[in-house]
């Protein structure tokens, strides 16, 4: 059982830590130094590996903001806003939902990126066709080309309706 437990660990570390790191340096890293012999701290070690992994995708999770970000005017949200490089221009999607309680055949958006300055860097606008009230809408949009590293924040605004 322990020879099983220590090939799905070092597997995992080998994932984790890249294949560089000799078996001495990842015994050091993640066991502090203790043998794989000792099964009590072996099994110790792999509780503590969990944990830190656990905490790990809690934090990325919260990246995403499951509840979503409210506009400027607190009537939409934005949820899963990705930025993609296209080199010559920056492409944009996400979803946007509509908690304004009114119905829109077509709604406007504007979507402002500030650098770490909080200085705008360019703008965009995009509309939603087919917007009811408590639904969620996928869109897209391109921005005139900005390097996306420089992009720290970014807003959506509601320009009006159709």
């Amino acid at each position: 059982m322990q020879e099983k437990e220590f090939r799905l660990l070092n597997t995992m570390i080998h994932f984790l830590a890249g294949s560089n790191m000799t078996g001495k340096s990842k015994t050091l890293l993640y066991y502090g130094g203790k043998s794989f012999r000792n099964e009590r701290g072996f099994r110790a070690s792999i509780f503590y590996f969990f944990i830190m992994f656990f905490f790990f995708f809690i934090s990325i999770s919260n990246w995403s903001k499951p509840n979503g970000v409210t506009t400027i005017d607190g009537k939409y949200k934005y949820y899963n806003v990705g930025l993609q490089d296209q080199f010559t221009y920056l492409e944009v999607n996400g979803q946007i939902e509509n908690v304004s309680g009114k119905d829109h055949t077509e709604a406007f958006f504007t979507m402002n990126f500030y650098d770490k300055d909080d200085i705008l860097l360019e703008s965009c606008r995009f509309s939603v066709q087919g917007f009811p009230s408590g639904h969620k809408r996928d869109f897209y949009a391109s921005a005139k080309y900005v390097d996306p590293k420089l992009i720290k924040r970014f807003t959506i605004e509601f320009d009006g309706e159709n």
